[in-house]
């Protein structure tokens, strides 16, 4: 989503759009792929098959982060969503913030699994 920059980035998203960008993140560092793509079942995701990383995006991080967000985003099984609405002018502070917690978040999350 936040690839789509500051003005695009709040517009909901499908499982189906976000597969091709979670998939290069993931494969893009080797780091990356043997500490979430290594078991049995994920390995076989080492190349690219849009329905197997759609399901696993739709589960998590989609299913998660709405579960887990007290109603700021929603996932109805087909489209993520943000349910609240961002003035014009604060949209490019909003969406370098988001980048950056997001980029920190994943950091952290690496740092500790690695």
């Amino acid at each position: 989503m936040l690839s789509r920059g500051a003005k695009r980035w709040i517009a909901s998203v499908t499982p189906e759009e976000v597969a091709p960008y979670f998939h290069e993140y993931f494969m893009s560092a080797t780091y990356r792929k043997k500490i979430d793509f290594s078991a049995r079942n994920t390995k076989a995701m080492w190349d690219y098959n849009e329905q197997k990383v759609a399901k696993l995006v739709a589960e998590m991080p989609m299913t998660k982060w709405t579960n887990s967000s007290k109603g700021m985003i929603s996932y109805d099984g087909e489209t993520f969503a943000l349910t609240f609405d961002v003035e014009e002018e604060h949209l490019k502070k909003l969406h370098g913030w988001t980048k950056e917690v997001c980029e920190y978040r994943l950091h952290r999350y690496f740092e500790r699994r690695g």
